[in-house]
């Protein structure tokens, strides 16, 4: 089994020391969405929480949202656990002292919530923005913007349906990590932050009264 471990440390061991005694190929990087896309495929994933959990539930929610169905397990001190709430998307829990035994009946269980990456390779591209799906980065005239979660869906979105405004139930719906408690003002708090971080086309998102949010369509920028 090909198993990739995301983590600050130097090595997945240093992680999960039972893990050096099982006959599984590890990979170690950097815990982010990029670093994982261009790993290489792999069977399972593992996310270091032990010192950040939330920070763990987030990545795991993230990954996630690649759709290349592979199964996140969360590497959490047993302090931690609390943050495992019900939107983090990790599917078994590991805690670091586990034993061999453990770790590779945790990676067969895992294995029951692979899906086949449905989803093809692709970029969406309006006036300056390019989506890209599969790196999971947002550019503005090239360059790649520094979004968070809920700001990169949000704006995914909004791209996604250029030229049609979307309400904010409609973009709570359309943006996973969202559920139907969250607050619509949420929303509205989000648009600005990205509308700051788009500057001189931060009116590229604009306020439809009534009917919520839109980006007109515009045919890509040519280099």
């Amino acid at each position: 089994m090909d198993v990739l471990v995301l983590t600050t440390a130097r090595r997945g061991r240093d992680v999960l020391p039972g893990l050096e005694l099982l006959p599984h190929r590890v990979a170690t990087r950097r815990p982010s969405v990029h670093e994982y896309l261009t790993s290489g495929p792999c069977d399972a994933v593992m996310v270091d929480g032990r010192t950040h959990p939330h920070a763990a539930c987030e990545l795991s929610r993230r990954l996630a949202a690649t759709s290349r169905g592979v199964p996140v397990i969360g590497v959490i001190e047993e302090q931690g656990a609390p943050y495992v709430d019900e939107d983090c998307a990790i599917v078994q829990l590991l805690l670091p002292q586990a034993s061999p035994a453990e770790i590779d009946a945790r990676l067969r269980l895992a294995q029951r919530h692979r899906v086949p990456d449905a989803r093809p390779s692709s970029t969406l591209e309006v006036g300056p923005f390019t989506v890209d799906t599969d790196a999971y980065v947002i550019r503005l005239d090239g360059i790649p913007l520094r979004l968070t979660h809920h700001q990169y869906e949000l704006l995914r979105a909004l791209l996604k349906h250029a030229g049609r405004p979307l309400s904010r139930s409609a973009l709570i719906a359309g943006c996973p990590g969202w559920t139907d408690a969250t607050n619509p003002r949420a929303v509205d708090c989000h648009v600005r932050a990205v509308r700051a971080k788009l500057g001189p086309h931060r009116d590229s998102i604009r306020t439809v009264r009534g009917h919520g949010y839109l980006i007109p369509w515009s045919p890509p920028v040519q280099a």
